[in-house]
């Protein structure tokens, strides 16, 4: 297999007009917080990277040709956002697969804030829905369509700063950008992924945290009565952290016990 890396530190990088990603969302991408020389959860990152292309059919470099080539933006001591984008390449007329084995890597960079510079969450219910998909549950794959929509949508809502995404079937399942929780009676909810949503990296060690240490924790279905009855909400994403949800449309909320032990189990990756 060969990989074409395509790196935003090039003096004049080049994208092929044919890219599969360019024509039909044809691969995944990860987005990364590098600070101090270290890509968080870097660990993490690339196994669902490996995994999600893995069920897709295309080929993942190994973890250490992705170390190597991320060896440039170490070397700029910079807080950054990485981005990770791999495709299944070029070629293939329609929607037939290209007949070269070889695929396209992107890696791009982004000025990252500090964790604590990132707002409170203010929420609406969004009243763009999720399409259940088993195929495509979990992945980072490059359609984000419903999300954008739902993107246009807040923009609309001026004074909220995010949107709570449902299924088909009315069941929440994320927001544009986090992985969600709730807390209710002292029990941990967040809901399950299966059919729809990203498996987010901050979700995975959230829930490994909360069960070590005891706390009853509940993944299913979830309705927008579950949402505004609970005692508490956050968010949570591999960039910006754990972020209390203040307020859900006119229903607000006190940053509770749960979200403020999690910021101090997972402070240290804001860089601070």
């Amino acid at each position: 297999m060969h990989y074409r890396l395509i790196s935003d530190l090039e003096t004049n990088p080049t994208v092929d007009l044919q890219d599969r990603g360019l024509h039909y969302g044809d691969g995944l991408f990860e987005t990364m917080l590098l600070h101090n020389g270290q890509v968080k959860y870097w660990h993490e990152h690339y196994e669902r990277l490996f995994s999600s292309a893995k069920k897709l059919g295309i080929d993942c470099p190994e973890k250490g040709w992705f170390e190597y080539h991320l060896q440039p933006y170490f070397d700029l001591n910079q807080r950054l956002i990485i981005k990770i984008i791999i495709t299944r390449g070029s070629g293939g007329r329609g929607l037939n697969l290209p007949e070269e084995n070889s695929h396209n890597i992107y890696l791009l960079k982004y000025k990252a804030v500090k964790v604590d510079n990132y707002q409170s969450v203010k929420a609406i219910f969004s009243e763009i829905t999720l399409p259940k998909n088993k195929n495509l549950a979990g992945l980072k794959h490059l359609n984000r369509l419903d999300y954008i929509l739902a993107t246009q949508q807040l923009k609309s809502r001026q004074q909220f700063n995010e949107a709570l995404l449902f299924d088909t079937d009315g069941y929440i399942i994320e927001t544009i950008i986090s992985n969600f929780f709730f807390v209710k009676a002292g029990i941990v909810f967040t809901p399950k992924l299966d059919v729809a949503g990203v498996e987010g990296i901050m979700r995975g060690l959230i829930l490994k945290n909360l069960k070590q240490s005891g706390k009853e924790v509940k993944i299913g279905c979830y309705s927008k009565h579950d949402v505004v009855t609970a005692d508490e909400c956050f968010i949570c994403n591999s960039v910006q952290g754990i972020r209390p949800v203040i307020q859900v449309e006119d229903i607000k909320f006190n940053m509770g016990p749960v979200t403020k032990y999690l910021q101090e189990i997972f402070y240290g990756h804001s860089g601070s």
